[in-house]
């Protein structure tokens, strides 16, 4: 594989996870501009965590293409159980991630509004 093939394998995997990452900072820069307390600390967590997640993922998938780049066919078989088990982890990761963003949503939910606000 010739780096500029390389070049854009990996460009394109990083543009397949923009979007998630662009979602993400919107929101962290949203809830930004809420009152500190708890359910705006685990929000802010969770949507750190999720942005990890995505990013860890990304990297993940970049070593099998940069494993073929260099022509280390044999390390491709040694890494791929622990690939395989490194992509459980993120997505066992993402699940926790989008569990304390619910937690959140429904804390914030359930408050009570002040009086005089629809």
């Amino acid at each position: 594989m010739e780096p500029t093939e390389l070049l854009t394998t990996l460009l394109v995997s990083i543009g397949y996870r923009l979007p998630i990452m662009i979602a993400l900072g919107v929101a962290v820069v949203m809830l930004l501009d809420t009152p500190r307390g708890k359910v705006r600390s685990v929000a802010l967590g969770a949507l750190s965590l999720l942005l990890a997640v995505t990013l860890i993922g990304g990297g993940l998938t970049a070593i099998p293409l940069v494993l073929i780049a260099t022509g280390n066919y044999s390390g491709m078989g040694a890494m791929n159980t622990l690939l395989s088990v490194g992509h459980v982890g993120l997505a066992l990761l993402e699940a926790v991630g989008y569990i304390m963003l619910a937690w959140a949503l429904v804390q914030a939910l359930r408050r009570p509004q002040a009086p005089g606000k629809p």
